[in-house]
This record gives structure tokens, sequence and C-alpha cells, in this order.
């Protein structure tokens, strides 16, 4: 049962609450050192203007972010790797193959599952070298966008692998990051979560006709510019929805202290929060409809991120069945209706960053000859609690 559930989370957080909160205020301190120190001594790698793109959840995309030389070493790495037999599938669940009409060369592979960038095997010393030039990157948004975990490294902390999409494959509609209560009983095991993706492209020579573009489905440019609350998460609690055209985020705070769960905006003028839901409320197993729990003139206006039916993937493959919503259909694969598209070509050196958590995205089938090829990756922020079993 979830209250159950939340009985257990409770339990867990307050015998080690105190050993928690220390940690996470020493690494915060060693955070902020860090982002200084470093910062110091290098030019920024990202522009005021793609950081505040991100801060409201739009996209920021740099044409010639990589360095040429490592464009060309990277994708030569990659191609090795593959051959190698490096790569495995990593996109597919139950739910994709049987409704989206997948297979293992219509999916996206990763260099040994994402998990691999550090191992002694291809050109390590490229990878390496990238890894830091990542670094940089990663410690100017822990700054820039006030998240200072973001700038720890640690074993759980970041992840980074290639992408290879073979003439076909595609990948569905999707968030790379959810709140940890919407994940059921596992989603508080982590110390980590997803907190900004990324994206480096190594294909010399892409066009719009080779197919394999990233879509991302922003809310509308007037919405993003109106937005002035830093989406995708807000003092721990991780964002759902949002309200008034897209333009204030909703966030989930399961941790009250009713021992139920609360949704709020940020109030523009006070900075202080708006409760929305009409009582405190046990978060339900996927599918989730947070709709239902919104007082009555809020739940016009709102808009969900993750559904089951917009994001498949996510939502659990029996709960998606019974409701007949389990999967987008082959014919609005690509979200064509959607009110904003904003596609990227892959073309080799182009960066892209968003929020992990507040923008869906998909890779549009690769309609060429040859392989999609990226580095792509995760960077991670300290979880609010997490249980260690």
């Amino acid at each position: 049962m979830v209250t159950g559930r939340r009985s257990f989370l409770l339990a867990a957080i307050a015998a080690a609450y105190l050993t928690t909160c220390c940690a996470l205020s020493s690494n915060t301190a060693a955070a902020v050192t860090t982002t200084t120190t470093t910062n110091s001594c290098s030019s920024p790698l990202i522009s005021t203007e793609d950081i505040q793109k991100i801060s409201q959840g739009g996209v920021a995309i740099i044409p010639n972010w990589l360095p040429p030389h490592l464009i060309t070493a990277m994708h030569d790495d990659a191609q090795q790797l593959f051959q190698d037999g490096q790569f495995r599938p990593d996109g597919l669940t139950n739910t994709a193959i049987k409704e989206q009409g997948f297979s293992k060369k219509a999916d996206r592979q990763t260099f040994r599952g994402g998990a691999g960038w550090d191992s002694d095997i291809g050109d390590l010393k490229t990878r390496q070298e990238f890894a830091d030039r990542m670094k940089e990157l990663r410690i100017q948004l822990a700054q820039s966008l006030n998240r200072p975990t973001l700038g720890e490294d640690g074993k759980l902390k970041h992840e980074m692998t290639y992408n290879w999409y073979e003439p076909g494959a595609k990948l569905g509609r999707h968030l790379d990051e959810h709140h940890e209560e919407t994940k059921g009983p596992t989603g508080w095991m982590t110390p980590t979560r997803r907190s900004v993706t990324w994206l480096v492209y190594l294909n010399e020579g892409w066009t719009k006709e080779e197919g394999g573009a990233l879509r991302c489905l922003p809310r509308s440019d007037a919405s993003i510019q109106k937005n002035t609350v830093q989406v995708g998460c807000h003092e721990g609690n991780l964002q759902v929805g949002w309200i008034n055209d897209g333009v204030d985020p909703v966030f989930l705070d399961v941790f009250r202290e009713s021992g139920g769960a609360a949704l709020y905006q940020i109030n523009n003028n006070s900075a202080e929060r708006e409760i929305l839901s009409v009582m405190d409320f046990d978060v339900p197993a996927q599918p989730i409809d947070f709709s239902k729990f919104l007082k009555e003139d809020i739940r016009e206006s709102f808009a969900q991120i993750s559904t089951s039916r917009l994001d498949p993937r996510f939502a659990n493959k029996d709960a998606a069945a019974n409701n007949n919503n389990g999967a987008i259909s082959q014919h609005d694969f690509d979200c064509s209706d959607e009110p904003t598209i904003l596609d990227v070509t892959p073309v080799a050196g182009t960066l892209v960053v968003f929020d992990s958590v507040s923008l869906p995205h998909l890779v549009r089938e690769v309609t060429g000859k040859r392989q999609r090829i990226a580095a792509t990756g995760w960077f991670h922020e300290d979880s609010q609690f997490s249980i260690e079993m």
C-alpha cells in the first residue's frame, strides 16, 4: 500500500536524518569551493543567455562547441568500440517492444550500457580529455544554476556514454528524470538523480535529410519568457507539471507534516509556496493523474509533464495495459501535433543542454544510410534523501 510505503520512508529517513544532512552540508560546501576555484581559471563554456534558457525550461543549442580534433578522435573511438562489440541496446522495455514495434536494430545502443567511459579500452586518452571539458561545464552549471551538488564528483554522480543509432533506429517521447515518489518503493534508494541532460554530436556533414533529429517539446517562447521560477526542482521537490499555459512550474512535496503529499507553485512576488491541492494526499501507483488532487479552479490550466500515454517507457507496463494508454501509437510517434516543436539536427560539434525533469523529447528515425553517433549523459544532483538497504 502507498501509506505503508510512506511510513517506511519516513521511518527510515528519521533514523538516517542526521547522517544524511551532515553529508549533504559537507558536500555542498565542498562543491561551492570547487566551483569558485575552477571558474576563476577558465573561460565560461556556456553563455549567460544559454544558462537562462536551461533555468526556464528551454533548450540551449551551441554549434561548434566541441573542438574539431575531439570530434574526429571521439567519432573514431566510438566506431572502433562498436566494431569490438562494446555497445548494447539501451532503450528497450517490454512496453516498447510490444507497443512501439522496437527491435534491437531499431533501438538506441550505448557504449557498455553507459557504464564504460573510464574503461581501459579504446581511446581512453581522448575520452578523458572530453570528460575534463565536461567537468568544467558541469562546475559552471552548478554555480550559475545554483545547483551546488551538481559540481561534485563521485561514482554515482554523473553519467557519460556514446550513443549509437543504426539506420531505422529511433527513441520514443520520454523524460530523463521523474519525481522519486512516482517511481514506487525503489525511488528513494539512490543518493542522486539526473538534473541536467547534455548531448554532443559527432556526425560530420550530417543533413536534415538523414533524419535522427532530437525533437524537443518545450513550452511556447512566450511561456518560457514569462517564467520567473527555475524549473525542475524547488528545495529538493521535483516538478510534475505546469499551470497558467506553461508559465508556472508545479512541484510535488511528499514530506509534509501530515505524512502526505501536496502540489504547489511559487508565488512570483513573495517567493512563498502556494498550495494547489485540495488536501494532502498519498501518491498512488502508476499511472498517476495529479490533476484530480488539484483545486477545481486550478485543474483546467494544469498540464502534467509525464503520463502513461506521453511517457510509456516510464509508466509500468501492467498499469499501461489496463488503461489502454501504454504507448504512443505509430501514427503520432513523432508528436507532430504538439503546439511547440524544436528539432535539432545532430551536426558534429553541437552541444545541447536542458533540464532533465521538465523537458520531454524524442529522437526521430534515422533515415540516412549511416550511423548517428553522439556523446551523451546526465549531470546529477543529490536527492533529498536516500535509503540504504
